[in-house]
């Protein structure tokens, strides 16, 4: 970094708008209760190179574990590790009842993929339904359009009826 870059970071860091974010961002992290331990890593790339080679997984429980403990295993606070055990608590109560963390997923999977079938029944149905809508307009317009122009025709039928009467009727008063 040369001097002017220097120069210009250090201005930064005094202008009155960084100091009154810092204290911000000072007092919002002092009410933080539970802090992680990954830094910049996200909670996703740490699953990922956290993960099972087997299984191609790892539980949300032990991802919390890893992500809440220094690297000599002692919990971050008292409530991370209280979160923990009822995470653990809750994977254990379902492996119990037969239902891994990957089956669990799995059966999530499954439910959203019906979800999604269903969903494109839906819109599927929505499209005939429109175009249904559509053609029904369409043949009213028509019957209105052809009721029109019956009725149009039977006026006109008629006009030309009563002047066919009205000049028989003048050549009777003529005679």
């Amino acid at each position: 970094m040369n001097k002017e870059e220097w120069t210009h970071v250090c201005d930064l860091f005094a202008s009155e708008e960084f100091q009154r974010r810092s204290a911000i961002n000072k007092e919002n992290r002092a009410k933080l209760k539970i802090v992680h331990t990954s830094g910049a890593r996200s909670f996703q790339r740490a699953r990922a190179l956290l993960k099972n080679s087997k299984s191609d997984e790892i539980s949300p429980a032990l991802l919390y574990k890893k992500m809440h403990t220094n690297k000599d295993g002692m919990w971050t606070s008292e409530d991370a590790q209280e979160n923990f055990e009822k995470m653990e608590a809750l994977q254990l109560q379902h492996e119990s009842k037969g239902n891994s963390y990957t089956e669990r997923l799995e059966e999530a999977r499954l439910q959203i993929e019906e979800i999604r079938a269903r969903q494109l029944e839906h819109e599927a149905l929505l499209v005939k339904w429109s175009d249904m809508e559509q053609t029904k307009r369409e043949h009213l317009q028509m019957m209105e359009e052809q009721q029109w122009k019956k009725d149009e025709q039977l006026m006109q039928m008629m006009a030309e009826q009563q002047w066919k009467k009205d000049e028989e009727h003048q050549k009777m008063m003529e005679e």
